[in-house]
Order: C-alpha cells, then structure tokens, then sequence
C-alpha cells in the first residue's frame, strides 16, 4: 500500500482492494464504493494527494498511516489525514481518510511535519 501510494500507482492501489471496498473521507460525506469509484476519484479530485508521504501507525489494532500533503512554499509536507485501512484477508475492505489531522496526528505521536 505505501509502496504504491508513495507511486501514485493507481492500478496497484485499486489491486489491494475487495471488489466492494469503500473509501469515506470524515467529516466530508464522500463514500465511495468499488474499484471503478475509487479509480475515478483518484485519478480526479483525490489527484492532488500524487507526491504525498505516509508514516505508518496503528489505530485500533488496524493499519494506519499519517498522510503529509505534498511539500508547500515552505518546502515542508503537512499533515493531511490519518488514513485508516480495515482488511479482509489480505484485500482493503475500507479505507477511511480522517481530515482532522491537526487534532489527531499529535494523538498517535506523528511528526507535525516531513521535510521534502
């Protein structure tokens, strides 16, 4: 998953996932369900997340990861969302984006910004 992600593979990140995976994005109402769905969304409005950075942790005995937007006029990465999977075997079955991340980063001791 960070492999890709880091890419930007698309194709790879849709691969990890069950056929009727969901991705939502709290506290926005985006709930997304499928492949199809979720290609179509990153390949357009989710296209400003190509050039981000995770930094892996654990939320609720799940994989999760800090995500840093890419590096602003600072030349620095900013928090974005903490991103957490829930797995099905080894596919995603959802993959929730939480954007509070100035509230939740600091909880889960991530790093309040990456350098480039």
């Amino acid at each position: 998953y960070v492999d890709a992600f880091h890419r930007y593979d698309v194709d790879g990140l849709v691969a990890l996932l069950r056929e009727d995976a969901t991705l939502s994005m709290p506290p926005y109402t985006l709930w997304l369900r499928g492949h199809d769905a979720v290609r179509a969304w990153l390949l357009g409005r989710g296209i400003g997340c190509r050039g981000s950075r995770l930094v892996p942790t654990a939320a609720c005995g799940s994989p999760a990861f800090g995500h840093y937007h890419p590096a602003g006029a600072d030349g620095l990465r900013h928090p974005w969302a903490l991103i957490v999977l829930e797995l099905t075997g080894d596919k995603i079955a959802a993959w929730h984006s939480f954007l509070d991340a100035e509230k939740l980063f600091p909880l889960f001791g991530l790093p309040s910004q990456l350098p480039n």
